[in-house]
């Protein structure tokens, strides 16, 4: 799979926004409220590609990117011996689905799975990837933001590093060559942003 998942898979460095969108407001009196607001919270990860690739080796990998650009969706995963640190699961579980049909936008989620999780373990449910906020040994699971669309009962949940992420480029560089013997190294013009592509 050339493209996106080349980049991710070499890159210099990687930011992760999942936050929440939360409002605040201070009023005169100086007293502070603040308000969360129910959004699917997209994965966003911005990553800084390697300069100095050498362009007879990775024009494969440039032309798939510029076939996807700005406007087709893509899988990318952390599974790579670099990277599955990022979503190597911390729990005992190593299968898992879903117990019961879960109450749409829940951030509460029953399953049914052979072991335990740790605060920050990845799942997938029906193509969308979730944390979980905080260790369990039982079957109920708080996970980091609301479900999204309406996974039913039995539904498989993929755990760990068998979890990817459905992105579209955001923001996809273009690149200069800078020539030397026989070829050129790419020069990046500024980060990839993948945004995670919702459609449920």
């Amino acid at each position: 799979m050339a493209g996106f998942q080349n980049i991710v898979d070499i890159q210099q460095k990687m930011t992760v926004n999942n936050r929440r969108t939360v409002g605040q407001q201070v009023s005169r009196s100086g007293q502070m409220t603040v308000a969360q607001y129910l959004t699917s919270v997209p994965w966003v990860f911005t990553i800084v590609p390697h300069n100095f690739l050498y362009y007879p080796q990775v024009r494969d990998i440039i032309q798939a990117i510029d076939n996807l650009d700005r406007q087709l969706p893509d899988y990318i995963t952390f599974a790579s011996s670099q990277l599955s640190w990022f979503t190597q699961n911390q729990g005992t579980a190593t299968v898992a689905s879903l117990s019961g049909t879960p109450t749409p936008n829940s951030q509460t989620i029953n399953l049914t799975s052979n072991g335990t999780y740790k605060a920050g373990d990845f799942i997938s449910i029906n193509g969308y990837v979730y944390k979980i906020t905080n260790d369990s040994t039982g079957s109920v699971i708080y996970i980091n933001r609301p479900l999204i669309g309406s996974p039913t009962s039995a539904a498989p949940v993929l755990l760990g590093n068998a979890c990817s992420f459905y992105v579209v480029a955001e923001q996809c560089p273009t690149y200069t060559l800078n020539p030397m013997t026989n070829g050129a190294f790419v020069e990046w013009s500024g980060p990839f942003v993948f945004r995670e592509y919702i459609t449920g």
